[in-house]
C-alpha cells in the first residue's frame, strides 16, 4: 500500500522533517546492532542489520531530498516520493548516493555514477535478504545465510558507519532544532534561482556533478549557485580580509 504524506504543505513538511529525524536514530540503532553481532562473529547479521541501517540513512536522504526542492516541485514529487519510500532498492539507492558523492574514486560522469549507485544498491538488498533468510533456488539449491563472509560483514558495517559520519550536519538539523531548521531552509528557498540552477545542471550535467561532490568533500567552499544571493554574500562579507 502507498504511503501518503499530508495534503497540508506545513504538515506535510514537518512530516518529512521528523521521519528523516527518525530513520537517522533508528540508522544508528541499526549499526549497534550491527556491531554487536559483528564482534560476535555473526557474519551474516552483521551485515543485514548495517544493510538496514544504510536503507534508514537512505531514507533520511530521500526526506533531506524532498525538502531542498520548492514548494511547486515537492507537490509533483509526491507520488515518486511515496513509491521510493516502499522501495527497498530505492532508499539504499539514495544511501549509496550519498556515499558516491564522498567516495576517493571519482565516477567518469553522471551516467556513471547513477549506474554505480544502482548495482551497489542491488547487491547490497539482496546480500541483506540472504543474511536473514533461508532461501531455494528453482533448482533446489539451498542459499544459506553462512554464504557471507567476514569481509563483507565488515565492509557493510564500515559501509554505514561512513554514511551516517557524511550525514552528521543534516540529522543535526533535523533531529536538534527542526523549527530552526525549517526556518533557515525557507529563507534559501526563497532567495535561490532555481530556474538558473536547473539550466546550469542540463548545460553540463558532468561538470555540475564534479563541482558538487568537491563541495560536499569540503575540498572547495559552498559554489554561489547552490547558496542564493544572500547567504553568498554574507559568507564573502566573513571571508573578506578586515581593515586595520
Amino acid at each position: 500500500m502507498a504511503k501518503q504524506l499530508p495534503i497540508d504543505p506545513q504538515l506535510m513538511e514537518r512530516t518529512v522533517v521528523d521521519i528523516a529525524a527518525a530513520a537517522f536514530k533508528n540508522a544508528r540503532s541499526h549499526l549497534t546492532s550491527a556491531q554487536a553481532v559483528l564482534d560476535a562473529q555473526q557474519w551474516p547479521k552483521a551485515f543485514s542489520f548495517a544493510a538496514l541501517g544504510l536503507e534508514e540513512v537512505g531514507k533520511a536522504a530521500l526526506c533531506m531530498m524532498m525538502l531542498a526542492m520548492p514548494p511547486a516541485v515537492r507537490e509533483e514529487f509526491r507520488s515518486d516520493f511515496a513509491k521510493a519510500f516502499t522501495s527497498h532498492e530505492a532508499k539504499t539507492e539514495a544511501a549509496h548516493l550519498v556515499l558516491g558523492m564522498v567516495a576517493d574514486a571519482v565516477p567518469a560522469s553522471l551516467q556513471q555514477l547513477q549506474d554505480d549507485v544502482v548495482a551497489s544498491a542491488r547487491r547490497t538488498h539482496a546480500v541483506k535478504l540472504s543474511g536473514l533468510y533461508v532461501d531455494y533456488t528453482d533448482t533446489g539449491t539451498l542459499l544459506l545465510p553462512d554464504t557471507i563472509s567476514e569481509i563483507d560483514a565488515r565492509l557493510m558495517v564500515t559501509t554505514l558507519t561512513t554514511a551516517l559520519a557524511q550525514s552528521r550536519d543534516a540529522e543535526a538539523a533535523v533531529a536538534d532544532d527542526p523549527d530552526a531548521y525549517l526556518d533557515a531552509l525557507h529563507q534559501w528557498q526563497d532567495d535561490m534561482d532555481f530556474d538558473a540552477l536547473g539550466t546550469d545542471i542540463e548545460k553540463n550535467p558532468d561538470q555540475f556533478l564534479t563541482q558538487v561532490r568537491a563541495f560536499v568533500r569540503d575540498d572547495i567552499p559552498p559554489p554561489a549557485c547552490l547558496l542564493g544571493t544572500q547567504l553568498s554574500g554574507r559568507l564573502s562579507e566573513a571571508d573578506a580580509p578586515t581593515k586595520s
